[in-house]
């Protein structure tokens, strides 16, 4: 199935589910991320799950979708959304899609930037411990070669804040700009994160400023290959 990425005007109600979402963060479900856990994560109600399933369905053909409402207090870092979850003894769900649809934001204007690596296979990727890894089995990549910020690059998450050396010897791919009523849609295998959307350069001790959205993820079944 091949997707169309990029930006997407929608006729969503964002202001329900601004509501919708702001119950649900006083939820004990909550999953909780990042460094100083600013950000955190909430399933969307059964009900929302199968309304935007069937929206995003419609504009991109059919996936199995699985929403979330995000509440970011910190900058995601980079990382990629490609893997694989287990369903049963002969399929697996690998997940090739994914869609941010901006809700609302305290903070200055943020952005979503993409860049030019993709993985090739469904193993996620995120930075940890100082480096970019694979998580299944904790495997380094050694992306960063001369240690040089491109001027791209650094428009967005600019020398001095806190990850700025993430993005060493990456170059800008394409970049969403946050905007209600439109919604990124994304390829997963690609490389992408935030861009420092905080006042300061380093990570406040309480988190004030934040950006929220609804994240979903489109899989499609894939028959289990030989061990």
């Amino acid at each position: 199935m091949i997707v169309q990425y990029g930006s997407y005007e929608h006729d969503l109600n964002i202001l329900q589910h601004i509501t919708t979402a702001q119950k649900l963060f006083n939820d004990t479900d909550i999953k909780y991320t990042g460094a100083k856990n600013f950000n955190y994560f909430i399933n969307v109600p059964a009900d929302v799950n199968e309304t935007l399933s069937n929206y995003f369905s419609d504009k991109l053909g059919y996936f199995d979708w699985a929403f979330q409402y995000f509440h970011s207090g910190e900058p995601a870092g980079l990382h990629t959304d490609y893997t694989v979850v287990p369903w049963d003894d002969k399929v697996e769900c690998r997940v090739d899609v994914g869609v941010i649809v901006p809700l609302d934001w305290n903070c200055k204007q943020p952005y979503t930037i993409n860049y030019n690596r993709i993985e090739s296979t469904p193993r996620k990727v995120i930075f940890r411990k100082g480096e970019m890894r694979y998580t299944d089995n904790d495997e380094i990549i050694n992306y960063r070669q001369e240690n040089q910020l491109d001027q791209e690059v650094a428009k967005y998450n600019p020398s001095g804040t806190e990850y700025y050396k993430l993005y060493y010897d990456l170059k800008v791919h394409s970049v969403y700009k946050w905007e209600q009523g439109t919604a990124m849609v994304f390829d997963t295998k690609r490389w992408h994160s935030s861009s420092w959307f905080l006042s300061d350069s380093m990570l406040p001790d309480t988190s004030t400023e934040y950006k929220r959205a609804i994240i979903g993820f489109g899989s499609t079944d894939v028959p289990i290959g030989p061990k």
